[in-house]
């Protein structure tokens, strides 16, 4: 069986596939009571479709897709989000990887995304739920609210979280709160330090402490994403 489908790019050319597979994570996705205060074991399975050929020519990792990194901001939203449906996390997954890639020209472009979630130990007799879905760039607008230090966007909303993200047009401090008061966690992606201390890119930090502390981006001339990927509560 094959698991990720071939597409095709608007022109009709095939879209180039970069798949991580088998990612096995522990968090808090359901809706009976068990299942919102203990996490549960998922098996995560994407496929990011996308145009790879400048990236074999450049050899550059910032062409492609890190996918260390990427799996890093699917740990992000799977373990901070805390879902209720795993219809919902697929989503908020897709809804990402097209999203915030397109928001930053240090990000390569993503087409479309296949995303699979399963939860092994949610039925028994081996029985295995899971979810699929393939979202296209199509599927979905990129809007803003801009200020002169940032944008401001949505990445996904919905009854139990959201996503939402930050992007820097220039060198600032930026109080996470100001803009997104209902921010709860942020996944630095690129070059930040926070309450002047350099954060280390994709690596989560809870602001709900310190929200009067800024991300700053000092180094903002230096090649590569000033994105500031952000769990809300809805």
């Amino acid at each position: 069986m094959t698991l990720f489908p071939y597409l095709t790019n608007n022109e009709g050319r095939s879209l180039d596939q970069v798949q991580v597979t088998g990612m096995l994570m522990s968090c808090v996705i359901g809706i009976y009571p068990s299942e919102r205060h203990k996490k549960q074991p998922v098996t995560i399975d994407l496929c990011l479709y996308l145009d790879t050929r400048h990236a074999a020519q450049s050899a550059n990792i910032t062409d492609t897709i890190d996918y260390a990194g990427a799996l890093k901001e699917v740990s992000f939203i799977l373990e901070h989000c805390e879902f209720l449906l795993i219809e919902t996390a697929v989503e908020a997954i897709c809804r990402h990887f097209i999203l915030t890639y397109q928001t930053d020209h240090a990000l390569p472009l993503i087409e479309a995304v296949v995303a699979r979630i399963s939860k092994p130990s949610a039925l028994s007799q081996g029985i295995v739920p899971s979810v699929q879905v393939l979202r296209r760039k199509d599927d979905y607008e990129l809007t803003a609210s801009k200020t002169a230090s940032c944008s401001v966007y949505t990445i996904h909303s919905a009854a139990d979280t959201g996503l939402a993200l930050l992007v820097a047009h220039s060198p600032a401090q930026i109080i996470v709160s100001e803009h997104i008061p209902s921010a709860q966690s942020v996944l630095p992606i690129g070059r930040w330090s926070f309450g002047g201390q350099p954060t280390k890119s994709r690596q989560p930090i809870s602001i709900k402490n310190d929200l009067n502390k800024p991300f700053s981006t000092n180094d903002y001339e230096v090649r590569g994403p000033k994105l500031l990927l952000i769990q809300t509560q809805t």
